[in-house]
């Protein structure tokens, strides 16, 4: 006959009834799932698939910044081209004084990489800004004096459009 009194409130015990090395949280001695089945050990954070999506949006600001530069370079040297994937913002005449090209592109420019830097952090009002400037680029090659120069252009202004609304969209 046992020795401990029977009733409400007694608990059963193991052979070893003394204090364990770790707090029992629910869980048995090798951390497994307990009775309640609780596990005690949390899983690791894993990195969230909406920043990775937004970082990679983010790279289209760059991309815009990097050819915008390049576009300003080829327009001082008094090239016959520039591409199609910069700002048309930052396409001047070469006649133009050499002080306010460099300060309207340097602004251009900085704005753009600015805009990817926080929108590849996430920031939502990144995405948007760069939506309604880079929007106003598109329409000023839409409003210039023969806008079937530039359908090469307006064509990448719109996947770029299209790019930047889907990092919008990822973050939503």
């Amino acid at each position: 006959m046992s020795t401990t009194p029977a009733g409400v409130g007694t608990q059963k015990e193991t052979v070893y009834g003394g204090p364990g090395t770790q707090p029992n949280v629910g869980g048995t001695v090798y951390n497994g799932p307990g009775l309640n089945h609780t596990a005690t050990r949390t899983a690791p954070a894993r990195p969230v698939q909406q920043e990775a999506g937004a970082a990679r949006s983010g790279n289209v600001f760059f991309v815009i910044a990097a050819f915008s530069a390049i576009n300003a370079v080829l327009i001082l040297v008094k090239a016959p081209i520039v591409f199609a994937l910069g700002l048309a913002i930052t396409r001047v005449s070469a006649d133009s004084p050499l002080g306010a090209v460099l300060v309207l592109n340097a602004i251009a420019i900085g704005a753009f990489v600015g805009l990817g830097i926080f929108a590849s952090r996430g920031v939502k009002a990144a995405f948007i800004i760069g939506l309604l400037l880079y929007g106003g680029d598109t329409a000023l090659l839409l409003l210039s004096a023969n806008p079937t120069l530039h359908v090469i252009s307006i064509v990448c202004h719109g996947i770029f459009l299209f790019s930047i609304f889907k990092g919008l969209r990822q973050i939503s």
